[in-house]
Protein backbone atom coordinates (compact mmCIF):
# COMPACT_ATOMS: atom_id res chain seq x y z
CA UNK A 1 0.00 0.00 0.00
CA UNK A 2 1.42 3.32 -0.90
CA UNK A 3 1.80 6.21 1.85
CA UNK A 4 -1.49 8.32 2.32
CA UNK A 5 -0.83 11.78 0.93
CA UNK A 6 -0.15 14.57 3.66
CA UNK A 7 -3.49 16.67 3.59
CA UNK A 8 -5.66 13.11 4.05
CA UNK A 9 -7.46 13.20 6.95
CA UNK A 10 -8.93 10.27 9.55
CA UNK A 11 -12.22 11.53 7.74
CA UNK A 12 -11.65 10.65 3.95
CA UNK A 13 -12.67 7.91 2.31
CA UNK A 14 -10.88 6.27 -0.91
CA UNK A 15 -14.08 6.02 -2.31
CA UNK A 16 -14.32 9.67 -2.56
CA UNK A 17 -16.75 12.25 -0.45
CA UNK A 18 -20.13 11.75 -2.35
CA UNK A 19 -22.71 9.22 -0.78
CA UNK A 20 -23.14 6.17 -2.90
CA UNK A 21 -26.90 4.89 -1.64
CA UNK A 22 -26.09 1.20 -2.20
CA UNK A 23 -23.29 1.42 0.58
CA UNK A 24 -25.07 4.47 2.65
CA UNK A 25 -28.37 2.25 3.06
CA UNK A 26 -26.59 -0.15 5.09
CA UNK A 27 -26.19 2.36 8.23
CA UNK A 28 -29.56 3.63 8.46
CA UNK A 29 -31.68 0.30 7.21
CA UNK A 30 -31.35 -1.35 11.04
CA UNK A 31 -31.84 2.06 12.70
CA UNK A 32 -35.33 0.81 12.52
CA UNK A 33 -35.82 -1.67 14.66
CA UNK A 34 -32.98 -0.27 16.83
CA UNK A 35 -35.05 2.32 17.29
CA UNK A 36 -32.14 4.90 16.63
CA UNK A 37 -35.09 7.81 14.65
CA UNK A 38 -33.53 10.90 15.53
CA UNK A 39 -30.31 9.41 13.89
CA UNK A 40 -31.79 8.81 10.43
CA UNK A 41 -33.48 12.42 10.00
CA UNK A 42 -30.51 14.33 8.75
CA UNK A 43 -30.27 11.27 5.99
CA UNK A 44 -33.66 12.26 4.74
CA UNK A 45 -33.31 15.86 5.63
CA UNK A 46 -30.28 15.47 3.02
CA UNK A 47 -32.24 14.26 0.63
CA UNK A 48 -35.47 16.73 1.16
CA UNK A 49 -32.88 19.97 0.60
CA UNK A 50 -31.83 18.07 -2.48
CA UNK A 51 -34.93 17.53 -4.40
CA UNK A 52 -35.50 21.11 -5.61
CA UNK A 53 -32.31 20.58 -7.54
CA UNK A 54 -33.69 17.11 -8.56
CA UNK A 55 -36.78 18.47 -9.82
CA UNK A 56 -35.07 21.31 -11.93
CA UNK A 57 -32.28 18.23 -12.99
CA UNK A 58 -35.27 16.02 -14.40
CA UNK A 59 -36.75 18.40 -16.24
CA UNK A 60 -33.66 19.82 -17.93
CA UNK A 61 -31.93 16.76 -18.58
CA UNK A 62 -35.66 15.28 -19.60
CA UNK A 63 -38.38 16.96 -20.24
CA UNK A 64 -40.68 16.03 -17.95
CA UNK A 65 -41.61 16.14 -14.40
CA UNK A 66 -40.10 13.98 -11.27
CA UNK A 67 -37.13 13.80 -9.47
CA UNK A 68 -34.40 10.81 -9.80
CA UNK A 69 -31.20 10.57 -7.12
CA UNK A 70 -28.32 9.39 -8.88
CA UNK A 71 -25.92 6.68 -7.10
CA UNK A 72 -22.81 8.79 -6.28
CA UNK A 73 -24.72 11.83 -4.90
CA UNK A 74 -22.89 15.15 -3.32
CA UNK A 75 -25.06 16.09 -0.10
CA UNK A 76 -26.75 19.39 -1.78
CA UNK A 77 -28.22 16.83 -4.56
CA UNK A 78 -25.58 17.27 -7.47
CA UNK A 79 -24.30 13.87 -9.73
CA UNK A 80 -20.12 13.32 -8.61
CA UNK A 81 -17.92 14.88 -10.99
CA UNK A 82 -16.20 11.89 -11.97
CA UNK A 83 -19.25 9.95 -12.24
CA UNK A 84 -21.04 12.14 -14.34
CA UNK A 85 -18.03 12.95 -16.14
CA UNK A 86 -15.28 15.85 -16.17
CA UNK A 87 -15.25 16.09 -20.31
CA UNK A 88 -18.48 15.36 -21.07
CA UNK A 89 -18.06 16.20 -24.39
CA UNK A 90 -20.89 15.86 -27.07
CA UNK A 91 -22.64 13.60 -24.60
CA UNK A 92 -26.69 14.08 -23.93
CA UNK A 93 -27.52 15.65 -20.48
CA UNK A 94 -27.69 13.23 -17.84
CA UNK A 95 -25.84 10.64 -19.51
CA UNK A 96 -23.06 9.32 -17.32
CA UNK A 97 -19.78 8.51 -18.43
CA UNK A 98 -19.64 5.99 -15.77
CA UNK A 99 -21.40 3.04 -17.26
CA UNK A 100 -22.07 1.51 -13.38
CA UNK A 101 -24.25 4.60 -12.46
CA UNK A 102 -25.59 6.00 -15.79
CA UNK A 103 -29.32 4.79 -14.76
CA UNK A 104 -28.71 3.63 -11.74
CA UNK A 105 -32.05 5.70 -10.40
CA UNK A 106 -33.13 2.55 -7.39
CA UNK A 107 -31.59 4.70 -4.81
CA UNK A 108 -35.21 6.61 -5.13
CA UNK A 109 -37.15 4.00 -4.47
CA UNK A 110 -35.40 2.46 -2.05
CA UNK A 111 -34.98 5.87 0.17
CA UNK A 112 -38.56 5.89 -0.53
CA UNK A 113 -39.50 2.56 0.71
CA UNK A 114 -37.49 3.29 3.57
CA UNK A 115 -38.66 6.65 4.33
CA UNK A 116 -42.66 4.89 4.38
CA UNK A 117 -41.08 2.44 6.92
CA UNK A 118 -40.16 4.98 9.17
CA UNK A 119 -43.80 6.46 9.36
CA UNK A 120 -44.85 3.22 9.80
CA UNK A 121 -42.78 2.90 12.30
CA UNK A 122 -42.90 6.01 14.37
CA UNK A 123 -46.23 7.43 12.89
CA UNK A 124 -44.79 11.10 12.75
CA UNK A 125 -47.43 13.10 10.90
CA UNK A 126 -45.09 15.94 10.24
CA UNK A 127 -42.72 14.29 8.72
CA UNK A 128 -44.86 12.42 6.44
CA UNK A 129 -46.29 16.08 5.14
CA UNK A 130 -42.97 17.73 5.04
CA UNK A 131 -40.16 14.84 3.89
CA UNK A 132 -42.16 11.64 2.64
CA UNK A 133 -44.88 12.55 0.25
CA UNK A 134 -42.59 15.62 -1.62
CA UNK A 135 -39.79 13.18 -1.67
CA UNK A 136 -41.77 9.87 -2.47
CA UNK A 137 -44.55 11.80 -4.88
CA UNK A 138 -41.69 13.45 -7.30
CA UNK A 139 -40.00 9.95 -7.17
CA UNK A 140 -43.08 8.51 -8.58
CA UNK A 141 -44.00 11.34 -10.85
CA UNK A 142 -40.65 10.41 -12.14
CA UNK A 143 -40.96 6.79 -13.53
CA UNK A 144 -44.40 7.35 -14.45
CA UNK A 145 -43.28 10.14 -16.84
CA UNK A 146 -39.94 8.88 -18.07
CA UNK A 147 -40.94 5.55 -19.45
CA UNK A 148 -43.76 4.76 -22.45
CA UNK A 149 -46.27 1.89 -22.36
CA UNK A 150 -46.34 -0.98 -24.03
CA UNK A 151 -49.34 -2.53 -26.47
CA UNK A 152 -51.07 -3.88 -22.74
CA UNK A 153 -51.12 -0.63 -21.01
CA UNK A 154 -47.97 -1.27 -19.16
CA UNK A 155 -44.92 0.71 -18.36
CA UNK A 156 -41.93 -0.25 -20.31
CA UNK A 157 -39.00 0.19 -18.47
CA UNK A 158 -36.44 0.73 -21.33
CA UNK A 159 -33.90 1.50 -21.87
CA UNK A 160 -32.49 0.54 -18.45
CA UNK A 161 -30.20 -0.89 -15.89
CA UNK A 162 -30.01 -3.68 -13.43
CA UNK A 163 -28.34 -2.37 -10.24
CA UNK A 164 -24.74 -1.84 -11.25
CA UNK A 165 -24.55 -5.60 -13.01
CA UNK A 166 -26.31 -4.93 -16.04
CA UNK A 167 -26.31 -1.51 -18.79
CA UNK A 168 -29.05 -2.71 -21.13
CA UNK A 169 -31.74 -4.13 -19.70
CA UNK A 170 -35.74 -4.12 -20.04
CA UNK A 171 -37.72 -4.26 -17.32
CA UNK A 172 -35.60 -5.07 -14.24
CA UNK A 173 -36.89 -6.28 -11.25
CA UNK A 174 -35.72 -4.10 -9.10
CA UNK A 175 -37.36 -1.01 -10.15
CA UNK A 176 -40.65 -2.80 -10.61
CA UNK A 177 -40.83 -4.81 -7.49
CA UNK A 178 -39.70 -0.95 -5.65
CA UNK A 179 -42.56 0.76 -7.23
CA UNK A 180 -44.77 -2.04 -6.17
CA UNK A 181 -44.33 -1.70 -2.49
CA UNK A 182 -44.05 2.03 -2.73
CA UNK A 183 -46.96 2.15 -3.57
CA UNK A 184 -48.91 -0.06 -2.03
CA UNK A 185 -47.00 1.37 1.30
CA UNK A 186 -48.51 5.17 -0.08
CA UNK A 187 -51.90 3.93 -0.56
CA UNK A 188 -52.15 2.48 3.08
CA UNK A 189 -51.02 6.62 4.37
CA UNK A 190 -53.73 8.12 5.93
CA UNK A 191 -56.52 9.89 4.19
CA UNK A 192 -55.64 12.87 6.12
CA UNK A 193 -52.29 12.96 4.83
CA UNK A 194 -52.97 12.40 1.18
CA UNK A 195 -55.27 14.24 -1.87
CA UNK A 196 -57.62 12.44 -4.12
CA UNK A 197 -55.21 13.23 -7.01
CA UNK A 198 -52.41 11.94 -4.99
CA UNK A 199 -54.35 8.65 -5.07
CA UNK A 200 -55.62 7.96 -8.11
CA UNK A 201 -52.20 9.30 -9.38
CA UNK A 202 -50.76 6.07 -7.48
CA UNK A 203 -53.76 3.43 -8.03
CA UNK A 204 -53.18 3.94 -11.81
CA UNK A 205 -49.46 3.44 -11.91
CA UNK A 206 -49.44 0.18 -9.58
CA UNK A 207 -51.89 -0.58 -12.48
CA UNK A 208 -49.46 -0.01 -15.11
CA UNK A 209 -46.59 -1.86 -13.55
CA UNK A 210 -45.69 -5.12 -15.95
CA UNK A 211 -45.47 -8.17 -14.10
CA UNK A 212 -41.74 -9.38 -12.19
CA UNK A 213 -39.92 -11.21 -14.25
CA UNK A 214 -39.62 -15.08 -14.14
CA UNK A 215 -37.69 -18.14 -15.24
CA UNK A 216 -36.88 -21.16 -15.60
CA UNK A 217 -33.47 -22.59 -13.26
CA UNK A 218 -32.61 -25.85 -12.31
CA UNK A 219 -36.41 -27.14 -13.50
CA UNK A 220 -38.56 -24.63 -11.50
CA UNK A 221 -39.95 -21.38 -11.90
CA UNK A 222 -37.94 -18.29 -10.02
CA UNK A 223 -37.39 -14.79 -10.15
CA UNK A 224 -35.42 -12.84 -12.44
CA UNK A 225 -33.44 -10.13 -12.44
CA UNK A 226 -34.80 -8.57 -15.55
CA UNK A 227 -37.31 -9.36 -18.40
CA UNK A 228 -34.20 -9.17 -20.98
CA UNK A 229 -30.88 -8.69 -20.45
CA UNK A 230 -28.03 -7.15 -23.12
CA UNK A 231 -24.41 -7.42 -23.20
CA UNK A 232 -21.83 -8.76 -20.30
CA UNK A 233 -22.14 -8.29 -16.58
CA UNK A 234 -20.46 -6.09 -14.79
CA UNK A 235 -20.95 -6.44 -11.24
CA UNK A 236 -21.72 -9.42 -8.77
CA UNK A 237 -25.25 -8.57 -8.20
CA UNK A 238 -28.26 -10.46 -7.40
CA UNK A 239 -30.92 -8.16 -7.98
CA UNK A 240 -34.15 -10.23 -8.33
CA UNK A 241 -33.70 -10.78 -4.85
CA UNK A 242 -34.38 -7.57 -3.92
CA UNK A 243 -38.49 -8.76 -4.38
CA UNK A 244 -37.66 -10.25 -0.87
CA UNK A 245 -35.41 -7.06 0.37
CA UNK A 246 -35.57 -4.18 0.56
CA UNK A 247 -39.19 -4.60 -0.67
CA UNK A 248 -40.58 -7.74 1.31
CA UNK A 249 -43.13 -8.67 -1.33
CA UNK A 250 -41.81 -12.18 -0.47
CA UNK A 251 -40.19 -13.87 2.69
CA UNK A 252 -41.77 -15.83 5.54
CA UNK A 253 -45.79 -14.83 5.95
CA UNK A 254 -45.97 -13.51 2.26
CA UNK A 255 -47.40 -15.54 -0.37
CA UNK A 256 -44.98 -17.80 -2.83
CA UNK A 257 -42.33 -18.51 -0.01
CA UNK A 258 -41.12 -21.31 -2.29
CA UNK A 259 -40.93 -19.60 -5.56
CA UNK A 260 -38.61 -17.19 -3.18
CA UNK A 261 -36.14 -19.95 -1.77
CA UNK A 262 -36.07 -21.35 -5.04
CA UNK A 263 -34.93 -17.70 -6.38
CA UNK A 264 -32.07 -17.93 -3.42
CA UNK A 265 -31.14 -21.23 -3.99
CA UNK A 266 -30.26 -21.05 -7.39
CA UNK A 267 -28.67 -17.99 -7.92
CA UNK A 268 -25.76 -17.62 -9.58
CA UNK A 269 -22.95 -19.26 -7.76
CA UNK A 270 -20.81 -16.09 -8.95
CA UNK A 271 -22.68 -13.67 -7.30
CA UNK A 272 -22.78 -15.92 -3.67
CA UNK A 273 -20.45 -13.12 -2.19
CA UNK A 274 -20.46 -12.51 1.66
CA UNK A 275 -18.81 -9.22 2.43
CA UNK A 276 -19.38 -5.72 2.21
CA UNK A 277 -22.88 -4.66 0.46
CA UNK A 278 -23.88 -7.60 -0.59
CA UNK A 279 -27.25 -9.12 1.00
CA UNK A 280 -27.81 -12.72 0.49
CA UNK A 281 -27.04 -12.95 4.03
CA UNK A 282 -30.03 -10.87 4.45
CA UNK A 283 -32.35 -12.93 2.29
CA UNK A 284 -31.68 -15.91 4.32
CA UNK A 285 -33.06 -14.47 7.36
CA UNK A 286 -36.34 -13.10 5.75
CA UNK A 287 -36.45 -16.31 3.80
CA UNK A 288 -36.84 -18.44 7.24
CA UNK A 289 -33.57 -19.90 6.68
CA UNK A 290 -31.44 -19.77 10.06
CA UNK A 291 -28.66 -21.88 9.02
CA UNK A 292 -27.47 -19.91 6.32
CA UNK A 293 -27.99 -16.89 8.28
CA UNK A 294 -26.33 -17.95 11.33
CA UNK A 295 -23.24 -19.46 8.71
CA UNK A 296 -23.32 -16.30 7.11
CA UNK A 297 -23.08 -14.45 10.09
CA UNK A 298 -20.18 -16.40 11.47
CA UNK A 299 -18.37 -15.72 8.53
CA UNK A 300 -18.95 -11.97 8.61
CA UNK A 301 -17.66 -11.79 11.82
CA UNK A 302 -14.14 -12.70 11.45
CA UNK A 303 -13.48 -9.81 8.25
CA UNK A 304 -12.12 -7.45 10.91
CA UNK A 305 -9.02 -6.08 9.61
CA UNK A 306 -5.65 -4.69 11.14
CA UNK A 307 -7.33 -1.30 12.38
CA UNK A 308 -7.86 0.30 15.64
CA UNK A 309 -11.95 -0.47 16.17
CA UNK A 310 -12.44 -4.12 15.22
CA UNK A 311 -15.81 -2.91 13.19
CA UNK A 312 -13.95 -0.97 10.56
CA UNK A 313 -13.79 -3.97 8.41
CA UNK A 314 -11.64 -4.33 6.00
CA UNK A 315 -13.24 -5.65 2.63
CA UNK A 316 -15.69 -4.61 0.53
CA UNK A 317 -15.36 -1.24 -0.76
CA UNK A 318 -12.19 0.18 0.32
CA UNK A 319 -11.50 0.32 4.23
CA UNK A 320 -13.07 1.20 6.81
CA UNK A 321 -16.02 -0.62 5.54
CA UNK A 322 -19.27 0.68 7.22
CA UNK A 323 -21.22 -1.79 5.20
CA UNK A 324 -20.62 -4.87 6.81
CA UNK A 325 -21.64 -4.12 10.11
CA UNK A 326 -25.01 -2.61 9.01
CA UNK A 327 -25.64 -5.53 6.85
CA UNK A 328 -24.50 -8.08 10.32
CA UNK A 329 -27.27 -5.75 12.28
CA UNK A 330 -30.03 -6.05 9.95
CA UNK A 331 -29.87 -9.78 9.61
CA UNK A 332 -29.73 -10.36 13.24
CA UNK A 333 -32.60 -8.23 13.35
CA UNK A 334 -34.54 -10.12 10.43
CA UNK A 335 -34.16 -13.29 12.31
CA UNK A 336 -35.64 -12.25 15.60
CA UNK A 337 -38.70 -10.36 14.77
CA UNK A 338 -39.58 -9.77 10.93
CA UNK A 339 -42.70 -7.13 10.77
CA UNK A 340 -45.28 -8.93 8.09
CA UNK A 341 -48.33 -6.53 7.14
CA UNK A 342 -49.90 -6.19 10.29
CA UNK A 343 -48.41 -9.29 11.85
CA UNK A 344 -45.09 -9.61 14.02
CA UNK A 345 -43.07 -12.66 13.22
CA UNK A 346 -41.04 -13.75 16.06
CA UNK A 347 -37.95 -15.82 15.43
CA UNK A 348 -38.50 -16.56 12.09
CA UNK A 349 -35.30 -17.38 11.13
CA UNK A 350 -33.31 -18.06 14.63
CA UNK A 351 -31.52 -21.75 15.13
CA UNK A 352 -33.49 -23.33 18.12
CA UNK A 353 -30.35 -23.70 19.97
CA UNK A 354 -29.36 -20.14 20.18
CA UNK A 355 -30.06 -17.87 23.82
CA UNK A 356 -31.49 -15.07 22.82
CA UNK A 357 -32.13 -11.70 24.96
CA UNK A 358 -33.28 -8.65 22.68
CA UNK A 359 -35.74 -5.46 22.50
CA UNK A 360 -36.58 -4.88 18.93
CA UNK A 361 -38.81 -1.49 17.79
CA UNK A 362 -41.93 -2.47 15.31
CA UNK A 363 -44.41 -0.26 13.69
CA UNK A 364 -46.91 1.40 15.32
CA UNK A 365 -44.50 2.28 18.04
CA UNK A 366 -44.16 -1.16 18.96
CA UNK A 367 -41.52 -2.89 20.86
CA UNK A 368 -40.70 -6.17 21.79
CA UNK A 369 -38.69 -7.65 24.30
CA UNK A 370 -38.30 -11.64 24.31
CA UNK A 371 -35.75 -13.82 26.27
CA UNK A 372 -35.54 -17.43 24.68
CA UNK A 373 -33.46 -20.25 25.06
CA UNK A 374 -33.78 -24.27 23.68
CA UNK A 375 -36.71 -23.64 20.97
CA UNK A 376 -38.52 -22.50 24.05
CA UNK A 377 -39.51 -18.52 25.31
CA UNK A 378 -38.92 -17.34 28.46
CA UNK A 379 -40.14 -14.13 28.86
CA UNK A 380 -42.11 -11.89 26.34
CA UNK A 381 -43.09 -8.42 26.47
CA UNK A 382 -45.08 -6.43 24.01
CA UNK A 383 -45.82 -2.79 24.32
CA UNK A 384 -48.44 -1.49 23.88
CA UNK A 385 -50.22 -4.76 24.87
CA UNK A 386 -52.94 -4.40 22.19
CA UNK A 387 -50.19 -5.38 19.96
CA UNK A 388 -49.79 -8.65 21.61
CA UNK A 389 -52.22 -10.66 19.61
CA UNK A 390 -50.46 -9.31 16.76
CA UNK A 391 -47.14 -11.55 18.02
CA UNK A 392 -46.93 -14.71 15.94
CA UNK A 393 -44.19 -17.02 17.31
CA UNK A 394 -42.68 -18.94 14.58
CA UNK A 395 -41.87 -22.71 14.60
CA UNK A 396 -39.39 -24.25 16.28
CA UNK A 397 -39.66 -21.81 19.12
CA UNK A 398 -42.94 -22.13 21.48
CA UNK A 399 -44.02 -21.29 24.95
CA UNK A 400 -44.89 -24.16 27.00
CA UNK A 401 -47.98 -23.70 29.68
CA UNK A 402 -46.69 -21.90 32.95
CA UNK A 403 -43.17 -21.54 31.46
CA UNK A 404 -43.16 -17.58 30.13
CA UNK A 405 -42.14 -14.99 32.74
Amino acid sequence: KTEPAADVTPDDRQWGAWYWFQNTRHIYWPMLAAGDFEQMRPLFAMFRNALPLACERTRRHYEHDGAFFPETMTFWGTHSNRGYGWEHGAKPDGDNINGYIRRYWQGGLELSAMMLEFFHYTGDNAFARDTLLPIVSAVVAFYDEHYPRDEQGHIRFSPAQVLESVWDADNPLPEIAGLRRVLAQLLRLPHSLTTEEQRRRWQRVASELPPLPTAEREGCRVLNSAEAIRGERHNVENAELYAVWPYRLYGVGLPDLGLARDTYRTRDIQFKVNRCWHNDIIWAAYLGLPDQARHHLAERFTLSGAFRFPAMYAFGDWPPDHDNGGVCQSTIQAMLLQPVDDKLLLLPACPPSWEVDFKLHAPEGTTVACRAAKGRILQLDVWPLRRRADVLIEEPWQIETGELT
